[in-house]
């Protein structure tokens, strides 16, 4: 192969789109380690080969890389042209290859993403009346779990050096996915994201045993953009439920009727562009306090229902706050008086619409817990093409604790902000199993 001069801009352009290729794509650089592994290395060499052969490269770079990396596809890394690759590439040979693979769209082959063969009625077994329900992962036959809105990723900590050496100790792996509307370089507002260092330790972990996947910038309902991912997962978890977004639901509440009640309860706000960046800006005293855009975007606890209930099949949620915890037991209460039109709900006419059941649950105190015995069999579906045919779901158990901090149980940041809260009532914590 005749390998022609390589130009200096062209060369310049190739290694910028390299690295854009890393900077957007980082959670697919953390799994191609894999690629490189020795015994998978020459085989990734050779669909490297392949795609380059395809591409539209620049011809010289193009045949500098084929002539580069052709010895690899027998030998693997050791026996491939290094210093002909850092030529093109600016990078030593391991890095070279993982981030070609990037650019070519060449992604590490996925970790078993099978879905728990346990049904509701064993799931219920396993975690009826148990403190702990993440103790789960220990039972089932495939320990798995989602976290919608992981916030700083204080959970995902606890929870790998709580149940990762029990689990590998039993020769299974334990898959952690978790996302965040918000991207750890966000600078948008004070609102918790993923703390640097904890993601870096999740995605950098020693252990083979332990498949993380963090998606920032990821909308929960959008979930048909989170690849790769579990058809289901044996838990999904969503920690301290963002109110407003869950807190009114639109199914009951008017537009103008919740925008009057932000307005009364969060102060005057407005959408506007800053720097050419959409975002909420909230009047708090003499200032404007900014916000993502999405904010205030209502979506209400029959998406969450329905988003957690098809997401895994055990359901919990923890520190969730007394205004969407109201919210959620209206949708989860068989009596349809406990969905009234128009009516924002507080702790003062909780128990004129749902009656004896929220009676009983605002005896418990902090620490206790209690099943709600008789739960809404329609609860409609409100995502998918699921909604349009009319389709509905039902839990078979739901408990609810009160307090934000169960001894043993890994929590979310959030859990422990609300124990420096006096003034705010105790929040809610809900294990809930999908009856299907």
């Amino acid at each position: 192969m005749k390998i022609l001069p390589l130009d200096p801009l062209v060369l310049s352009t190739f290694r910028k789109r390299l690295r854009e290729a890393l900077e957007s794509q980082r959670e697919e650089w953390t799994a191609s380690r894999r690629l490189v592994a020795p015994d998978l290395a020459h085989l990734t060499i050779q669909r490297l080969r392949a795609a380059l052969a395809q591409s539209q490269l620049d011809s010289a770079v193009r045949d500098t890389l084929l002539s580069a990396l052709l010895p690899g596809e027998k030998g693997g890394l050791k026996d491939i042209s290094g210093d002909r690759l850092r030529t093109v590439t600016g990078l030593n040979p391991t890095k070279a290859v993982r981030n070609l693979c990037l650019l070519l769209g060449l992604h590490a082959a996925e970790p078993d993403t099978s879905v728990s063969g346990m049904s509701q009625q064993e799931i219920e077994g396993l975690i009826r009346g148990k403190a702990n329900p993440y103790d789960l992962l220990l039972s089932a036959d495939v320990a798995s779990l989602i976290d919608f809105g992981a916030g700083d990723l204080t959970f995902e900590e606890q929870l790998v050096k709580q149940y990762l050496p029990q689990l590998e100790q039993a020769g299974k792996a334990l898959t952690l996915h978790c996302l965040d509307r918000l991207d750890p370089d966000e600078e948008v507002s004070s609102l918790v994201r993923a703390e640097r260092d904890r993601l870096q330790w999740l995605r950098q972990h020693p252990s083979s045993g332990l498949r993380f996947r963090f998606f920032g910038n990821q909308d929960m309902f959008a979930l048909q953009d989170l690849k790769p991912g579990c058809r289901r997962y044996t838990i999904a978890v969503c920690h301290s439920p963002a109110s407003p977004t869950f807190a009114y639901e639109p199914s009951r509440l008017a537009q103008e009727a919740i925008e009057g009640r932000l307005r009364d309860t969060k102060g005057e706000f407005r959408r506007t562009t800053r720097g050419g960046r959409d975002m909420l800006e909230v009047r708090h005293g003499g200032e404007w306090l900014r916000f993502p855009p999405w904010k205030f975007d209502i979506y209400g606890p029959l998406a969450l229902l329905d988003l957690l209930s098809r997401s895994g099949k055990l359901c919990v949620m923890g520190a969730v706050d007394m205004e969407v915890f109201l919210e959620i037991l209206s949708q989860l209460l068989p009596d349809e008086g406990a969905r009234p039109r128009d009516t924002f709900f507080i702790e003062q006419n909780a128990e004129k619409f749902f009656g004896a059941p929220y009676e009983r649950l605002s005896r418990l105190a902090v620490g206790e817990c209690a099943i709600v015995e008789d739960i809404r069999p329609d609860i409609p579906r409100v995502l998918g093409p699921e909604r349009d045919r009319g389709e509905t779901y039902s839990f078979r158990y739901v408990e609810v604790r009160r307090g934000a901090l169960v001894p043993e149980v890994p929590s979310g940041k959030t859990a422990y902000v609300f124990e420096e809260m006096t003034r705010e009532a105790a929040p809610w914590f809900l294990t809930l199993v999908p009856s299907v």
